[in-house]
């Protein structure tokens, strides 16, 4: 596990509880921090009877080599990346109307954050020589097909579209009166479809796909989408909702090192962009879709989707071009003018946004 932030934090304290889990290496760059979440996690989980050997390494991973070495030494099956310069939750503690003005410009602007400490993972990842599959936590539904183009993408994302997920099968089981379990779902959605849903209860026109089944019945045209997109239950404002996003993660770990064949959703499987039905298990992820619907058609609906979160496309070599909405929005609101993003740009790109975003928020304590 790199980086034990609020939601490394949740995620440590599951696995640490996950039968099959036998050994976890957790680390951060703050030492003290880490070793006191893992004494905590540690000690929690002895006490429910379970006992995974735990120990801390301190990584820094702007240390490449040192990474790689740590890694080598470790020899992980999975490894897990928590890790961000500005988590997603951040500007939400902006005043409302703010916020969603700001929002509007999607997500994307803020790859910067999210792809700096990724990139560097994945090349200690990959100059380490260790076979593990990377799950990734940070914005894998842009970040990973970025990566996936110069080779480095991980194997698979966690959470985002896939939280929609459990409250389809709870609303369509208490309108059918079926188990929760009874129901299949499957879904193309992108991070933005979680982000409007939970927060405004509607896709806001962002093309997905789904396909609700229950046995062998397609129940799927009784169901007004936009009416149960609108149902969707209040849960915790932030990061406050990181326990759900957890489970996502734990849910994929405990796929890989159980080798359980689970059939499931994800984000970025392959440095596929957006996110997708799949299979997980020790030997990596495959896609699942409906026979009706090929992979290529899949792309497509999550290429148009991620316009609404501020991506126009994302070209061969990484380089992220960003919408025109989402362009202006940034320099309006923020001063910050990137119209186009390579990856090597990312950390000069992330301080840049940070030192922004900062002088833009005192404006509001």
């Amino acid at each position: 596990m790199v980086g034990l932030g609020s939601l490394g934090g949740h995620v440590l304290e599951f696995l640490a509880r996950t039968p099959g889990v036998k050994s976890i290496v957790a680390s951060d760059y703050n030492e003290d921090w880490g070793v006191r979440k893992l004494n905590n996690a540690q000690l929690g989980a002895a006490t429910q009877g379970y006992y995974p050997h735990m120990k801390f390494r301190k990584v820094d991973l702007n240390n490449i080599e040192e990474t790689a070495e740590i890694l080598k030494e470790e020899d992980p099956d999975v490894v897990f990346n928590a890790t961000t310069l500005q988590s997603w939750w951040v500007i939400g503690e902006l005043p409302k109307e703010t916020y969603e003005k700001l929002l509007q410009a999607g997500i994307g602007p803020w790859i910067p954050m999210h792809l700096t400490l990724t990139h560097k993972l994945m090349k200690a990842v990959k100059k380490s020589g260790i076979s593990a599959h990377v799950v990734s936590s940070s914005f894998p539904d842009a970040v990973n097909p970025i990566l996936g183009k110069v080779g480095l993408a991980p194997l698979v994302g966690i959470g985002n579209f896939d939280l929609l997920i459990p409250f389809v099968k709870r609303y369509v089981g208490e309108r059918l009166k079926v188990p929760m379990r009874n129901v299949v779902v499957f879904m193309l959605g992108h991070h933005y479809h979680d982000v409007r849903v939970e927060e405004f209860g509607s896709t806001m026109g962002a093309p997905y796909y789904l396909k609700i089944m229950v046995g062998d019945r397609n129940v799927t045209d009784q169901f007004d989408r936009e009416k149960v997109w609108a149902a969707f239950p209040p849960t915790p404002l932030g990061n406050q909702s990181d326990q759900r996003v957890a489970a996502s993660a734990v849910k994929n770990i405990a796929a890989i090192i159980n080798d359980t064949d689970e059939i499931t959703h994800s984000p970025g499987p392959k440095g596929l962009p957006g996110g997708y039905p799949i299979r997980i298990n020790a030997e990596g992820v495959e896609v699942v879709l409906p026979e009706e619907l090929s992979l290529e058609e899949a792309v497509k609906i999550n290429e148009e989707a991620q316009k609404f979160d501020g991506l126009e496309k994302i070209e061969n070599d990484g380089t992220v071009v960003y919408t025109e909405k989402s362009v202006k929005i940034m320099n309006e609101m923020l001063g910050y003018d990137c119209k186009r993003l390579r990856i090597e740009e990312s950390e000069d790109r992330a301080r840049e946004l940070r030192s922004l975003y900062v002088n833009f928020a005192s404006k509001f304590r």
